[in-house]
């Protein structure tokens, strides 16, 4: 059943994504949504896919364009289309799904909305006790701070404001304001590599467990991989922030599971700065919750089934700053000599000494792993190990040869095209080409300049020849030369004939 509320967008998707970002769907978030949920609204545009599972006759979904309404309909499906603010403010629903976020709820019909006042007209519907479902996106997240200027999308009316005080300060600042409006965090999720699609969610407890650093780091890495040029490499940004403790604070996006109070009105108040601790009530409401979720697996503490350890990549790039060749060329010996020669150094983790390693991705060839590692130690500067000046081609020769292969620059294959630049590293190939091309360039004029001197001793050297050449006392030792030479071809000629008779 598809009913107009008002405000609706006629001859507009949120779903194809022609019009803006995709609607919020994957695995991961899917995981969020495991039945029971009783009356639920699914607020914003979201992949049928997500609430498949849910009974129909207890699922309605708001949408704003009228082509998104008719793509869901479905027998037992309530449909609304329309702007939120036309939604009667009747807490009516035991679970809001909002995972795509506040900025697709209202259309471009409506009056302007701060950020409380929508969240606010989401918040009326839910029934006290119950439960939201949140995604909010970090404006100040790695996407970000990687990201070319884009080109304005159709959706772009109204675009997320960084300025607008209403709108909550990270993630911290998020908490509090969730707390300040009656809700309790059951659980608050770092979400990679964008809102619309994460393929990664990590909880704080999962973030505070030192020992799946490792396991943690190669998950992101491979989720913020882009598919498009940046300004940098995401990968590097976000395992370090990782590595710092910063995961939360500059993820792409949040995903937030809260219950709304019994009686949200005496909740309301100014609250901790950051609710770490649960009471009971809600302790025993996360029973089943996943402390994280990796590629659409969910993952819980304390038994994980994830490998405990740091990736092979860190512990080989430790060594190379510490100028630790020994340790390096232990490292790298037991990789190549081992099942997991080609496997990444980035999906590697290091369970255990002696250099016990678990793939975390099947084997592909071990050359070109080798060369993938060498572009991660000249693209992060570590290659000062080395004093030789050469490309990923050389670098892998020498760590070939650390392994105890001989190999030459020219057997070393081709590494795979990436699917995206990052315009920093570009700029460091530049530098580095051009001081190559500077030492080339001297190098040549060197040359050039031995030449020439040596063309001009030597020309000297033929004109004093000729000047000896013309004295009576040059004449003289020309001519015993010349009769020197003729005395020995006659002695060879007598001694043939001597031989011959």
């Amino acid at each position: 059943m598809t009913t107009l509320i008002g405000g609706e967008m006629l001859s507009w998707s949120d779903l194809d994504g022609t019009h803006g970002p995709a609607a919020a769907s994957g695995d991961a978030l899917r995981s969020l949504l495991s039945p029971p949920l009783g009356r639920t609204l699914v607020a914003g545009p979201h992949a049928p896919r997500l609430f498949e599972a849910l009974p129909p006759e207890q699922v309605t979904v708001l949408v704003r364009g009228a082509d998104d309404a008719s793509a869901l309909a479905r027998p037992g499906l309530t449909v609304l289309c329309g702007s939120l603010e036309k939604l009667a403010a009747v807490p009516a629903y035991d679970t809001v799904v909002a995972l795509d976020g506040l900025d697709r709820l209202l259309s471009a019909e409506a009056d302007p909305h701060t950020w409380n006042e929508t969240l606010d007209l989401l918040l009326a519907q839910l029934k006290p006790g119950g439960r939201l479902l949140l995604g909010v996106e970090n404006l100040f997240g790695v996407h970000r701070l990687v990201a070319l200027p884009p080109a304005p999308a159709d959706s772009d009316w109204v675009v997320p404001d960084d300025h607008d005080p209403d709108r909550p300060a990270g993630h911290a600042g998020l908490l509090t304001r969730l707390t300040r409006l009656g809700l309790r965090v059951e659980r608050d999720y770092a979400a990679y590599p964008a809102l619309s699609s994460p393929s990664v969610l990590l909880s704080r407890e999962i973030l505070a467990e030192p020992t799946l650093a490792g396991a943690l780091g190669a998950a992101v890495a491979t989720a913020v991989r882009p598919p498009a040029d940046v300004l940098a490499d995401p990968v590097r940004l976000a395992t370090g922030a990782l590595r710092n403790g910063l995961a939360t604070e500059l993820a792409p996006a949040w995903v937030i599971v809260a219950e709304l109070a019994p009686d949200p009105a005496a909740e309301r108040g100014p609250g901790p700065a950051v609710e770490l601790a649960p009471d009971p009530a809600v302790e025993r409401a996360l029973i089943g919750r996943p402390d994280a979720v990796i590629g659409g697996r969910a993952v819980s503490l304390p038994d994980t089934g994830l490998p405990r350890g740091r990736t092979l990549q860190d512990h080989l790039l430790a060594a190379a700053q510490r100028r630790d060749l020994p340790a390096l060329r232990d490292l790298l010996s037991g990789w190549q000599s081992g099942p997991a020669a080609g496997v990444p150094a980035g999906q590697i983790v290091v369970t255990g000494p002696p250099a016990e390693m678990v793939a975390l991705i099947p084997a592909g060839e071990p050359l070109k792993a080798l060369r993938a590692f060498a572009a991660t130690v000249i693209a992060g500067g570590f290659a000062h190990l080395w004093p030789i000046r050469g490309d990923e081609a050389e670098l892998t020769a020498v760590l070939a040869g650390m392994t105890g292969r001989e190999l030459e620059p020219a057997d070393v294959p081709a590494g795979d095209a990436p699917p995206a630049h990052a315009v920093g590293d570009l700029l460091a190939d530049r530098d580095r080409l051009t001081r190559e091309l500077a030492e080339a360039r001297a190098k040549h004029e060197w040359y050039e300049s031995m030449l020439l001197r040596r063309e001009a001793e030597l020309k000297r050297v033929r004109q004093m020849n000729a000047l000896l050449s013309a004295t009576i006392p040059g004449k003289a030792a020309t001519n015993l030369v010349g009769g020197l030479r003729a005395g020995k071809r006659a002695v060879r000629s007598v001694v043939r004939r001597t031989r011959g008779g």
